[in-house]
């Protein structure tokens, strides 16, 4: 069978993956495949493009704003242990982002003894905690060979995040069987079934019977389809839409936005909030830090969500009366549907007083903001 180097199999297992480019913080352990990538670019080949970071927390941070921007998987090399904890918070963000980022990061061959101050019996572990996945290239496994197996699969397995492999330097130069590497799907596969048609008819009926629902949407934009979709939801309930600070869920220019969640250095409690009697939140993680202004203690939340317990990680267990494990792509719509076929003619009515007085609401704030603009612009002209 035909053989190549390792460093050109893995580059098509990237190429495969839709990876466009690579954010990396030089190290000795890299200088093959960043070789082999160049090869590639001046053969006129394709290959990810290489974007050089003068600090490791910044390669992550620039994968984690392509992903948000591309909706593509993202690259991050880093060099050994000592890069690995250079990456800091930025792995935290990517963690909390749902980023699908693989971390490659070169370590010590087994038995070899080069440098044994940098040497660590398990340089996986300052990561764990923050990571879906991670595993160090044994002697009898090659890099392209295990990205294809399972961080590919963990990458873009709901709910996302970031995995980390560490790779000796003889595991990507050592020649390997050429074989054919089929194109990977780019946007995960619903891991959570359809909601049965029970618990959708609770919810709508909760939600249709609510005199003040708010809708209150974290991740849901991560995939941009679902924006018109909670849209349509929210006019059909003419519940207001509380969205998140890391994806664009809801337009903010429309009647039922009700203002971006947790802007940070905000002390004003969010107004809707308080008055909420039923909460429908979607694809959302309570911050640690409680935000100005508290649901009511009769609120009823509901909680929907494609990991709704955030299973491992401890406390989380809180915040909601019902947690129900939903894909949002799904139920989104299936919701809609059932609440339209739900409603009386009398509802109907009730639910376009509601919008209409939204808004009105959103109007008068437009005309106050403008007004406040044109005023702090008139005191700057008129400063001698």
């Amino acid at each position: 069978m035909e053989q190549y180097d390792g460093t050109e199999a893995f580059i098509e297992v990237l190429n495969a993956h839709g990876v466009e480019k690579i954010f990396f913080n030089p190290g000795g352990e890299q200088g093959p495949l960043l070789a082999t990538i160049s090869k590639f670019r001046i053969l006129g080949k394709k290959a990810p493009q290489l974007v050089l970071c003068l600090d490791e927390s910044v390669a992550l941070t620039a994968g984690h704003g392509h992903y948000v921007i591309s909706g593509r998987p993202q690259v991050v090399l880093v060099h050994s242990e000592l890069g690995t904890l250079q990456l800091g918070g930025a792995l935290h963000n990517a963690e909390w982002g749902r980023v699908p980022v693989i971390v490659f990061a070169g370590a010590q061959a087994a038995g070899q003894r080069v440098d044994w101050m940098g040497e660590h019996f398990d340089q996986g572990r300052s990561v764990r905690n923050c990571v879906k996945w991670d595993h160090t290239i044994g002697p009898d496994e090659n890099l392209s060979g295990m990205f294809c197996k399972k961080p590919s699969k963990s990458l873009f397995t709901e709910p996302c995040g970031p995995v980390y492999l560490a790779y000796p330097r003889d595991s990507i130069t050592k020649k390997i069987d050429k074989i054919s590497i089929p194109q990977a799907a780019l946007v995960p596969a619903p891991v959570a079934g359809p909601v049965d048609a029970k618990t959708l008819n609770s919810v709508a009926d909760t939600l249709i019977a609510a005199k003040n629902p708010l809708i209150v949407a974290g991740y849901t934009g991560r995939y941009p389809e679902s924006v018109a979709k909670l849209v349509e939801l929210a006019e059909t309930l003419s519940a207001p839409v509380l969205t998140g600070p890391v994806y664009m869920n809801f337009p903010t220019n429309h009647p039922l936005c009700a203002g971006i969640d947790q802007i940070l250095g905000s002390r004003k409690p969010n107004p809707y909030l308080p008055d909420a009697d039923v909460i429908l939140v979607l694809d959302y993680d309570v911050s640690y830090a409680a935000a100005p202004g508290m649901p009511s203690a009769k609120a009823n939340i509901i909680q929907f969500d494609i990991d709704p317990l955030t299973s491992g990680r401890l406390l989380w267990g809180r915040g909601a009366n019902t947690f129900i494990k939903a894909d949002s792509r799904q139920l989104i719509p299936a919701l809609t549907e059932t609440v339209r076929r739900k409603m009386t003619p009398e509802k109907r009515a009730e639910f376009k007083s509601r919008f209409s007085k939204f808004e009105n609401i959103h109007k008068k704030q437009h005309e106050d903001w403008h007004a406040m603009a044109r005023s702090k612009a008139k005191q700057k002209a008129d400063f001698p």
